[in-house]
């Protein structure tokens, strides 16, 4: 998979350079400024992810997050990504360090889920833009879609939460 996904990014960047060499040439170079940017910030948060999990005492995770958790650990995911705000470029690595941990994959869909959709942190802020109701329909819906893709992931991997 991996192979088409690059075969695809280098066709698509040779399209990019047949149409406009001078823009390609901006674009990866803006990436590329973009990138470095976000670098620190990035192994910040998984150095960061990485002493936690190393502090925590071995089995606790998957005690209170993985399969045996039940609905508990779960509700414990789901409230945890609404308060964390973090980019997906560092949700991704985290949810799979927490996945070699022994964390349940209806806990990591519901944290992932819950983190991107759902903004406890960002409600002052967003309610500013949108209003307060509007704010809180779009925090409903977010937690509902978590809910359901969270209940979905749980069927498909016989992770039953009850």
């Amino acid at each position: 998979m991996a192979y088409i996904l690059w075969g695809a990014m280098l066709a698509a960047l040779a399209a990019s350079f047949a149409a406009d060499k001078q823009k390609t040439v901006k674009a990866l170079k803006m990436a590329g400024k973009r990138l470095l940017k976000i670098t620190p910030l990035f192994f910040y948060v998984i150095g960061l992810t990485a002493v936690v999990l190393a502090l925590i005492p071995p089995g606790w995770v998957e005690r209170v997050l993985g399969r045996e958790s039940g609905f508990s650990g779960i509700l414990l995911s789901m409230g945890l990504g609404s308060v964390t705000m973090m980019p997906g470029f560092v949700a991704f690595p985290l949810a799979a360090a927490l996945k070699a941990q022994g964390v349940s994959y209806a806990a990591l869909a519901a944290f992932t889920m819950t983190l991107m959709n759902v903004g406890v942190v960002t409600f002052p802020l967003e309610k500013s833009y949108l209003g307060v109701r509007a704010t809180l329909i779009r925090n409903g819906i977010g937690l509902i879609l978590a809910s359901a893709v969270t209940a979905v992931i749980a069927l498909v991997f016989g992770e039953v939460i009850l």
